[in-house]
């Protein structure tokens, strides 16, 4: 029995009664009101999408196909389906229409403009790990993948013990560095040296100029960026996960009452099907600007999701 399963039964049943009158709760905080230091706290941010009527929405430009920009420059992908559908129950809830407004952000920038107020959510492949709980807010999981390697095929890499003595391109601020770190320090990865890139795009790059020998962040972008690349035939997606990691919509630390309303609307569209069919849309079929097929099927962690949602995956599966 999955672990998904084993939760079920304690977690399901409380669900299933919260999505039957999933309601918009009164704010019980004054917006701006000042925090225990003295600074001032963001307004938990449902009074603040009441009183508005603007949901604010961070996104990556880059990471295809969760979050990034079509030919129009306007974002698009499965995190920023998976969120207008959260706008269009808040809709329903509040009984008024909403407007969206867009803040671009990098790796490096979604903690702080989520914890800043500047947005309210992040839609796109925020890993939620224990570390980074302890300053940040997240949904319940709404993706699964981890970080593996892309390389050229011409080379004889296969996996990570490949690697050692090798240049690893990477993200500041991805997942995959601290990952990675350990197993250089553990010699695993005897003499390896990561290498620093702005964005996914100038990974791929380096990679296909031979800069570095391999790219390493989660799956799904490595065969996003390898489908976009000039020649995919060039390039091939290798090795084990180096964990299986939960990705989820960035939120706020300690806004309980907005993290509740987000978790009830996700476990909605997971249990209507809303949110397979996204999956089948941008990880299945041909997708913008140019009608690329990913052909990444759907792991056995996310069908458990959907069948089971819950907010009790993430650690467990790292174990």
């Amino acid at each position: 029995m999955s672990f998904a399963q084993r939760f079920s039964r304690s977690v399901l049943g409380g669900m299933a009664l919260a999505l039957l009158a999933v309601a918009v709760p009164a704010a019980a905080q004054t917006a701006g009101a000042p925090a225990a230091n003295g600074a001032a706290k963001p307004p938990p941010r449902l009074a603040k999408i009441r009183e508005t009527g603007v949901v604010t929405i961070a996104h990556r430009p880059d990471a295809f196909p969760v979050a990034y920009l079509d030919a129009s420059k306007q974002p698009v992908g499965y995190g920023i389906d998976v969120c207008r559908e959260i706008v269009r129950l808040l809709e329903r809830d509040l009984k008024k229409p909403l407007k969206l407004a867009w803040v671009e952000v990098n790796a490096r920038t979604r903690f702080e403009v989520i914890n800043s107020g500047k947005a309210d959510i992040e839609c796109g492949n925020t890993i939620n790990d224990p570390q980074r709980r302890k300053t940040a807010g997240y949904s319940m999981p709404y993706l699964f993948t981890g970080p593996r390697f892309l390389v050229r095929t011409d080379s004889k890499i296969r996996g990570i013990h490949d690697l050692a003595g090798k240049r690893i391109a990477v993200v500041p601020g991805t997942n995959s560095v601290p990952l990675l770190q350990q197993r250089i320090e553990g010699g695993i990865l005897r003499g390896t040296q990561l290498v620093e890139y702005k964005g996914y795009d100038d990974c791929t790059r380096a990679l296909e100029r031979g800069e570095v020998d391999a790219f390493a962040t989660i799956d799904l972008l490595l065969a996003g960026q390898r489908a976009r690349s000039k020649n995919p035939e060039a390039l091939q997606i290798v090795g084990s996960f180096l964990v299986l990691e939960p990705a989820a919509i960035l939120l706020r630390k300690d806004d309980v009452e907005f993290k509740r309303t987000i978790d009830r609307y996700l476990a909605s569209l997971m249990l209507d099907g809303v949110v397979e069919r996204l999956y089948d849309k941008w990880f299945l079929q041909a997708i913008p600007p140019d009608n690329l097929k990913l052909e990444l099927a759907m792991s056995s962690a996310m069908r458990d999701q959907l069948r089971w949602p819950t907010d009790r995956l993430g650690d467990e599966l790292n174990r």
